[in-house]
């Protein structure tokens, strides 16, 4: 809690804080009239709900870094890693192995999800795994598993919100006040501009977190001393220098690997397809990838260092450790005092930063998903105002929640992106597999709710009361979860190629998708027939004629990547991050020096510059993970490969322009520029073939003329 005479700049710096945010907003709404004035001086129309919901997908690089950044290290980075360190030691290096696979599973899948989306005008997060499976069963599972976690985590902001204002400025715990204003103030943002000032706030936030966590250990380091000046023998948690026992080895690796699906979250799909090129998305993994040397490796020494901190500064079990030692960073007056206030201010930063992205993410899905195909014929600019309407409908459970949950809170937190990564399998198939090992989409459908339920399961039957003393070795529900997950999809696909096979029928059952139907003249308007899976009824089948005139297939989806490098396909590369997760993991013989009676360690700690030498194990291959994935992301080129004039074209793996891409006026509508111009490409493919045909027949006319002249 913050001292009453400390409160004085924080009343400065926040409502400043604010005027910023609103500046920015307004500047943002300025630039989307901006654009549209552009677009529309040039014959371009793009439609309200790309502008609204993905910013035009016009974000540069370091508008997709800034937003990327600010939504990824959210309130839980600045505040909760520092309070976690504090109470559990370096154990916390957890969130910087975790981040790391989040980079790795974001910058594996984005290169791939924005070129699906550019062939396919994929424009909700959920619309590539409807294009790609063509259920409805699926789908709807998708929007499940997409939208539930993302509610939760919502509403865990809202509650970090009231807790971090109401303890800032020493205000009662249960005061709602303060929370729903700043809610109010979010919801306003996104009404101004959608995306682009979300992305333009967050890019705002994101400075001041990054500003604060560079300067926050230097202060701390200078008043009070760092790692290297802890002294293990004073140290008020001697069990801090234990080496973790062989549960906490075991809750290490299934948390490092849990968080790698957090691609799949609906805010982090938005930023992928926001991006105005693949430079700019390679620009924002860049980021992402050094994010966690900025943010987590940060907490932990904050927490760390603070335990001595606050014992020589006499303060014994606070509430929260952070704002206690941001506090007695005040105290010290002049410079220490000005980046504790900039620093509380990076806290609230955080966690607004994260809940305006999940807010806009949330009413994406919702609008597109179960609105839009209430109403079909309805104009995106119409559907854009129920999205609006949407945002307030889910601000307002997530306050709801918030205020009523009470301790169930803490557990649906517990599985949030548990249950996110059930996803995982479904996007891993639609991305990487190929037609031999494609799965229908019932079976990853079982295999989802499998995982979903199993994560519940698992944490509310043994997880929740656990005891290391009594209870077996502890289980991440998310990853034994998504183990199950995989199982599922392993043993139904087993039986449907067994059942088909016996009855002597061809086990894929793709559509075609290099059979292309040229559309011309009163064609344009034709509405494309594709194929159902097997034994998928009617019913089943989405609506699917804005994605294009084929099937999107497996076949189809590497067709669209080819001669573009990606080290994540090359199975070396797999194996090696699999690796990275073990040598990450303090595999250590467990608590080791035991304590004696008096709870001081038995004999010295095995220690390097003041820290635990186990924790130097995972730092560095941290860090040599973090080289392989500068050297993966950059690796890529710049732009998708574009074929040469000499070579035939698959139109269906045409990327779609900008212009192109934002030709939307109903929910399944035709797109009608898209379809002219792949039937342009067809007819271009056809008369050089008629040339080169014809160039054959000639000279072949000659060579016989001229053996009949000999």
């Amino acid at each position: 809690m913050v001292d009453s005479s400390d409160l004085i700049g924080l009343y400065i710096a926040i409502p400043l804080y604010f005027l910023l945010l609103l500046g920015a907003a307004v500047w943002g709404m300025l630039r989307i009239r901006r654009q549209k004035a552009e677009m529309a001086e040039q014959g371009i129309k793009e439609d309200t709900l790309t502008v609204h919901y993905l910013g035009g997908r016009s974000f540069n690089g370091f508008l997709t870094a800034g937003t990327m950044f600010a939504s990824f290290f959210s309130g839980y980075t600045v505040v909760g890693v520092p309070n976690e360190a504090f109470r559990t030691g370096w154990l916390s290096l957890r969130w910087l192995t975790t981040a790391a696979f989040v980079g790795v599973g974001y910058f594996g899948t984005g290169a791939r999800l924005r070129k699906a989306s550019l062939v396919r005008n994929h424009q909700s997060p959920t619309d590539f795994i409807t294009d790609r499976f063509r259920s409805q069963i699926l789908r709807y599972t998708a929007v499940t598993l997409q939208i539930f976690p993302s509610i939760i985590y919502l509403t865990a902001q809202c509650t970090a919100i009231r807790t971090t204002f109401n303890s800032i400025f020493r205000l009662d715990p249960d005061n709602y006040g303060p929370v729903i204003g700043i809610c109010i103030i979010i919801l306003l943002f996104e009404y101004m501009g959608g995306l682009s000032c979300v992305a333009l706030t967050d890019s705002i936030q994101g400075f001041i977190m990054v500003l604060s966590f560079l300067i926050i250990p230097i202060v701390i380091k200078k008043n009070f001393g760092g790692w290297y000046d802890l002294d293990w023998q004073v140290y008020p948690r001697q069990d801090f220098y234990q080496t973790p026992n062989a549960s906490e080895q075991w809750l290490f690796w299934q948390f490092t690997v849990v968080n790698f699906c957090f691609f799949s979250l609906p805010h982090f799909l938005q930023r992928t397809y926001a991006a105005s090129s693949l430079k700019a998305l390679k620009f924002g993994f860049n980021v992402v990838a050094l994010g966690p040397w900025l943010t987590m490796i940060t907490g932990t020494f904050i927490g760390t260092v603070g335990v001595q901190l606050l014992a020589d500064a006499g303060i014994e079990n606070p509430a929260s450790p952070y704002s206690a030692i941001l506090t007695v960073l005040m105290d010290l007056g002049g410079f220490p005092y000005v980046m504790a206030v900039i620093t509380f201010t990076a806290s609230l930063a955080a966690i607004m930063s994260t809940a305006d992205s999940l807010l806009i993410a949330i009413s994406h899905v919702l609008t597109a998903e179960i609105i839009y195909p209430i109403w079909p014929d309805a104009s995106p600019a119409r559907i854009t105002m129920f999205g609006r309407l949407s945002s307030f409908v889910s601000i307002s459970v997530a306050l709801a929640i918030s205020i009523l949950g009470g301790k169930n809170l803490s557990d649906l937190a517990a599985i949030q992106f548990g249950l996110s990564l059930q996803l995982l399998p479904v996007f891993m198939v639609g991305l990487y597999a190929n037609k031999t090992f494609d799965c229908h989409p019932y079976s990853l459908a079982f295999g989802a709710w499998s995982g979903f339920v199993t994560t519940f399961a698992i944490h509310y039957s043994y997880m929740k009361g656990y005891n290391a003393e009594v209870d077996g070795p502890p289980f991440n529900s998310g990853v034994m979860g998504v183990f199950l997950n995989f199982a599922s999809i392993m043993l139904v696909e087993g039986f449907r190629w067994t059942a088909t096979k016996s009855k002597g029928e061809d086990v894929v059952s793709e559509s075609a998708a290099d059979e292309v139907e040229m559309f011309v003249g009163e064609d344009l308007g034709k509405s494309p027939e594709i194929k159902p899976h097997m034994h998928q009824p009617k019913w089943d089948v989405p609506k699917l004629k804005r994605f294009g005139d084929v099937a999107f297939t497996s076949d189809l989806m590497w067709k669209c990547m080819e001669g573009l490098r990606e080290p994540f396909c090359e199975p070396w590369f797999g194996l090696l991050m699999f690796l990275f997760s073990l040598t990450m993991t303090p595999l250590v013989g467990g608590k080791s020096p035991p304590l004696n009676e008096d709870g001081m360690l038995a004999y010295p700690p095995n220690v390097f510059n003041g820290i635990p030498a186990w924790t130097l194990n995972t730092i560095f291959f941290t860090l040599f993970m973090t080289g392989v994935m500068f050297w993966a992301i950059n690796v890529m080129p710049d732009d998708y490969p574009e074929p040469k004039e000499d070579e035939d074209v698959d139109p269906n793996t045409v990327s779609l322009t900008r212009a192109e891409l934002g030709q939307r006026s109903s929910y399944d509508g035709i797109n009608a520029s898209a379809r002219l111009r792949r039937s342009s490409v067809v007819r271009a493919s056809q008369i050089k073939s008629s040339i080169i045909k014809s160039a054959i027949v000639e000279d072949e006319a000659a060579e016989e003329m001229a053996e009949k002249e000999e």
